[in-house]
């Protein structure tokens, strides 16, 4: 297992990633349409800044790739603040597929962003998760993630925390990659 950024080389291990978070229903990749290799490109810009949706800061893009090189679960960062960011969708979001869930992927990519992401500007990163995902939520309060509220976003309870940085990723990766 390794994480990579995202890159047009992953354009073909892509798209079974993207259709199975698609058919899963996935808020991200709901908004995507039906086209991985679009989505994969509007990754490749959003992370350049460029063509950002009202609200939006730049936005980076990891892959956890297997040793069958298939991505099985991928993690963003958000580049800056805006009240978008800071209220609804958070700083930080992962997601690992189905069959590769209760394995610790999870943890490990979001303890990617603590020990190598951009740190925050005012301290802490805020990321949000769906309350009715209980493995995201233990996930993240396993990497120590802090509860600031719990809010209704039209017909979804989601729990939004607090995380902050991380030690160096060498002492962090031993033993879980």
């Amino acid at each position: 297992m390794h994480i990579e950024a995202a890159d047009p080389k992953h354009q073909s291990v892509y798209r079974p990633f993207f259709l199975a978070c698609h058919e899963e229903g996935l808020e991200y990749y709901r908004r995507a349409g039906d086209d991985p290799d679009a989505w994969l490109a509007q990754l490749l810009r959003h992370a350049a800044g460029q063509d950002l949706p009202e609200g939006w800061v730049p936005c980076r893009t990891w892959f956890l790739i297997n040793g069958q090189s298939e991505i099985i679960g991928a993690v963003r960062q958000r580049l800056g603040d805006s009240a978008l960011i800071v209220e609804r969708i958070g700083h930080i979001a992962f997601e690992v597929l189905p069959a590769w869930r209760g394995h610790g992927y999870g943890r490990v990519l979001l303890q990617y962003v603590q020990t190598l992401g951009e740190k925050p500007a005012h301290g802490n990163w805020v990321l949000v998760c769906p309350a009715d995902r209980p493995a995201a939520v233990r996930t993240v309060e396993a990497c120590g993630g802090q509860l600031l509220a719990t809010m209704e976003l039209g017909d979804r309870t989601l729990r939004r925390y607090s995380l902050t940085a991380l030690a160096a990723w060498d002492d962090m990766a031993a033993g879980l990659i």
